[in-house]
């Protein structure tokens, strides 16, 4: 047609308001309409204005005829005017944020285990940096400083643990911690950790068939 669909205008948008990093519009049927490059330029200027406008940083728009192969795995002498990537090199090329998952640690607990008298340990995912025994933490949102005392898992005990890994932490002290809460680093600048609050603003997306509800009571799965 020339123009980007309303679908393709509401995927755009859901994926500016899911905070999808990387957004890729791969502009199907181009065997329709000739493999006009002036059909693709013109969709492509009506995409990046899109993304312009919502916010989204890292875009990329790719001719394709899903039909006929063309650009989907091999470059496509049908194109010769697009010199860009195929859409499987860009699916297995693009960046994922690695820097998302590395820096200074963060642990949510999913559940405490507490099997007996002699045991207290956290268990839950690794969701950034490095877990280390022997490491100073602080518990969110007491505040209170420990040291990791063990990392508990199946196959033994770890010196060490990194996103994704999920493990058990034993700490050096009793402090209060329960499910949901979070241990951090304790040498983190105060204006470096979460911010703690009862009260916080946000964008919704909302994908249920039932609008929502205001004053009506929902159970949020957070970190």
């Amino acid at each position: 047609q020339g123009s980007l669909l309303p679908q393709s205008r509401r995927h755009t948008y859901i994926a500016s308001l899911l905070g999808i990093p990387h957004v890729v519009a791969a502009v199907n049927k181009m065997d329709l309409v000739g493999y006009s490059a002036e059909t693709f330029t013109a969709i492509r200027a009506e995409f990046l204005e899109l993304a312009r406008r919502l916010g989204l940083k890292n875009v990329e728009a790719i001719p394709v005829s899903a039909l006929e192969g063309d650009n989907v795995v091999t470059s496509s002498a049908a194109t010769p005017w697009y010199t860009g990537p195929t859409l499987l090199e860009y699916l297995e090329t693009v960046p994922l944020g690695a820097g998302e998952v590395n820096g200074p640690v963060r642990f949510p607990v999913q559940l405490v285990l507490r099997p007996d008298a002699n045991f207290r340990g956290f268990a839950g995912q690794v969701a950034r940096g490095t877990l280390r025994a022997g490491e100073r933490v602080i518990a969110l949102p007491s505040r209170r400083e420990t040291t990791v005392k063990r990392i508990v898992t199946y196959d033994g005990d770890l010196d060490a643990a990194a996103y994704p890994q999920s493990v058990t932490v034993e700490l050096e002290d009793e402090i209060d911690l329960s499910r949901g809460e979070m241990l951090g680093a304790a040498a983190e600048a105060d204006d470096a950790l979460p911010q703690i609050s009862r009260h916080f603003r946000s964008m919704v997306g909302w994908m249920h068939e039932d609008p929502l509800v205001v004053g009506r009571t929902y159970v949020a799965k957070h970190t």
